[in-house]
């Protein structure tokens, strides 16, 4: 679990830049299947419960907003990921 945590998160998050970069959903949709891992923790965690499944259904609307071409609701649904694993890492890191 702990080798596809961060890796597959990271690639998440790269992948999801260059997704809104060049207007391509389908990547998005492969940043979804990379962030399950992180999110699949979260879920069984009490702190987030049913929560953390939300956060790869924020990458597949970024998908839909990109095909309908608006791109700064795309960005939006991405944030949210950009936040939780900036905290995610910053609470692991000062443990």
């Amino acid at each position: 679990m702990q080798l596809l945590f961060w890796p597959c998160t990271i690639a998440s998050l790269i992948l999801s830049i260059i997704a809104i970069g060049t207007r391509k959903p389908k990547l998005l949709v492969i940043s979804s299947i990379l962030i399950l891992p992180m999110s699949l923790y979260l879920a069984a965690t009490p702190l987030f419960l049913v929560w953390g499944l939300i956060f790869p259904v924020l990458y597949l609307g970024a998908g839909k907003f990109i095909a309908k071409k608006r791109i700064w609701l795309a960005i939006l649904f991405v944030i949210p990921n950009f936040i939780l694993v900036g905290w995610l890492g910053w609470v692991v890191l000062n443990q």
